[in-house]
């Protein structure tokens, strides 16, 4: 019998001090670093371990395409970059990610433009601890956390197995504050309204990841999922009251940016991650799924309902 449950762990957490610099036993490989002539979409790289891990891939002389919806601040970010000059490019394509519609316009964008996609990662998220509803009518965690990540990349999959080698990387979070995932709350849509929002749209992330894995076996593009740490972040913005303690202690407490930057860009091009795919890496182990993301019949139904709300965009 456990002496504390996985909320009461994760909690105490904020209070210990956590690692300030990469680990180097898990250093990605300097003949990894070459990434001249690869393209990598990426959504949520104007703030926070995405807008690092987007100056690591540039330094790297990856092609990047950036997925944003404020166009002057990617805009000065880009400016930012490519200075000095490099070879290759950082491109910028608007994508609401709360508007599946816009999702869809920014992929017909991207396909018409990039021959090739060798990486893409899902890192942009919202914390939401308000009642919010998209533009679509999609309670607002559940919109971006999950439903935008899976409706892009289903929209690009084609260019990525055409391109393969190619890696998708999703970026969740510590599911085990979730004990399970309440699908009556799902299916309500813009009435999803539970203090688990957060954790039950990232656990349906890493739920799609196990079985698109299992649809990308022999396509030569695999699809793994990362918990980058207790990373300091602006994740945590929209909290109020006593919760916002939880950010100061973040700020205090949390990893640098560049710890998680670094685990993402480690997924998405170390040879270590060669042909591994459906698996889930908290911080630096590749670590078992969280138990619900393990049930089939569960999966099954995420999908089923899944499949319903994006019928129109898929």
């Amino acid at each position: 019998m456990k002496l504390i449950n996985a909320k009461t762990r994760i909690l105490l957490k904020l209070f210990l001090p956590q690692r300030k610099k990469a680990n180097p036993k898990y250093a990605i490989p300097e003949s990894d670093k070459n990434l001249s002539g690869k393209t990598i979409v990426l959504t949520g790289g104007t703030d926070g371990i995405g807008r690092v891990a987007i100056e690591m891939l540039y330094k790297m002389n990856a092609n990047l395409v950036l997925l944003a919806r404020n166009r002057k601040k990617v805009q000065k970010q880009i400016e930012e970059l490519t200075l000095p000059k490099r070879q290759n490019t950082i491109d910028f394509e608007v994508c609401d990610l709360a508007s599946m519609s816009s999702v869809k316009d920014c992929v017909h964008r991207i396909l018409k433009k990039y021959d090739n996609i060798d990486v893409l990662v899902n890192c942009a998220g919202i914390n939401s601890t308000d009642k919010a509803v998209s533009k679509d009518g999609f309670e607002l965690n559940w919109a971006i956390n999950y439903l935008a990540p899976y409706l892009l990349t289903n929209l690009l999959l084609e260019r990525l197995k055409e391109s393969a080698p190619a890696r998708i990387v999703n970026v969740t979070t510590n599911t085990d504050f979730l004990e399970k995932i309440n699908f009556d709350d799902i299916e309500k849509q813009s009435d999803f309204d539970t203090d688990d929002n957060y954790s039950a749209s990232k656990l349906s992330l890493n739920m799609f990841s196990i079985d698109l894995a299992e649809r990308l076996k022999n396509t030569g593009a695999t699809v793994n999922y990362l918990y980058p740490g207790y990373i300091k972040s602006n994740l945590l913005r929209h909290l109020k009251g006593g919760a916002k303690l939880m950010q100061f202690m973040m700020n205090i407490m949390a990893s640098p940016t560049e710890v998680g930057a670094d685990r993402i860009v480690r997924l998405a091009i170390s040879s270590e991650y060669k042909d591994v795919t459906g698996v889930y890496v908290a911080e630096d182990q590749i670590t078992p799924p969280h138990s619900e993301a393990q049930i089939k019949s569960k999966r099954e139904k995420l999908e089923q309902i899944t499949v319903k709300a994006l019928k129109q965009w898929l």
